[in-house]
């Protein structure tokens, strides 16, 4: 797994790619714009080009670049959805500029008087896609994360992902997987025996082949409780032993990126998170020998 972390664009590209390489990066996430809202910033040619020339001299990649959170491609509100499918489709040419090969987004939520496994909002996902698909036909993969089923949200079941993606084309529509929503949601990642089984399950119903990235978060909330609170790795109710499990599971690509989105408040916290799962990567590696 090529490990990473989400940055911050503030202060432009080029100097998020300067504190990716200093908080020692394989792979980043990063908003392409504010994720609260508002006018997309305009990219800066220079501050690009220098982005890119020090992801490729210090061989960081797969940039992956993550949706704002507001967009809900399930809204039955025609202004709502609409706005959220022109931000997906401006979305994804903006992670083309900056050469990103998966662009990550939710699914969104559903009307307080759908059922909870409600087909119809899922259809309005589909519909959502659809028209985005038919809007841009550049290199940039969209990746569906799944999530932790709080309050209205929907996508937390790898069945709820999978009968979307069996809806669209495979070379254009992937997965990526959190740990943190997928545990909240009632899949136990604790243990490696838990973890296969996990990612048995996941095989089923997605594909492992569809998996383009992976969210490393450990869970502030225990097993099955839907609350999307995310931790340090080895601080939450997941554990190392479970991360380091996913981190190293054989069947997983090694090009596959590992992406932490875990809270911290400096720049030595963030390194320090980086170089936890990379230790653990390290030590399954010393284990083998």
């Amino acid at each position: 797994m090529r490990l990473g972390i989400h940055v911050s664009i503030a202060g432009g590209m080029a100097k998020m790619a300067q504190t990716a390489l200093d908080l020692g990066c394989e792979a980043v996430q990063i908003f392409s714009r504010s994720p609260r809202g508002g006018k997309a910033k305009e990219f800066s040619e220079p501050d690009v080009a220098q982005m890119k020339a020090i992801f490729k001299e210090n061989d960081i990649w797969p940039v992956v670049v993550h949706v704002p959170y507001f967009l809900n491609l399930a809204s039955s509100d025609p202004e709502k959805v609409g706005y959220s499918r022109d931000v997906l489709v401006e979305d994804l040419y903006r992670a083309q500029v900056l050469g990103a090969k998966y662009l990550v987004t939710h699914l969104g939520h559903k009307g307080k008087d759908e059922a909870p496994d409600s087909i119809e909002p899922l259809t309005r996902v589909v519909l959502s896609l659809e028209n985005v698909l038919s809007r841009y036909s550049g290199p940039v993969k969209i990746l569906l994360e799944n999530t932790a089923g709080q309050g209205q949200e929907i996508g937390a079941s790898f069945e709820a992902l999978a009968s979307i993606m069996a809806a669209l084309p495979k070379d254009r529509v992937g997965a990526c997987l959190d740990t943190c929503h997928a545990f909240a949601a009632g899949y136990d990642l604790r243990t490696k025996d838990s973890v296969d089984s996990v990612l048995d399950l996941f095989d089923a119903t997605i594909g492992l082949s569809n998996l383009g990235a992976v969210h490393l978060n450990d869970c502030k909330s225990e097993l099955g409780r839907h609350l999307d609170r995310h931790e340090m790795i080895g601080s939450g109710c997941i554990g190392e032993e479970g991360i380091e499990a996913l981190i190293n599971n054989p069947r997983l690509p090694r090009d596959l990126p590992g992406l932490l989105e875990t809270p911290f408040d400096s720049l030595a916290a963030a390194k320090s998170s980086v170089e936890t799962v990379k230790n653990l990567r390290a030590r399954h590696a010393g284990s083998q020998h």
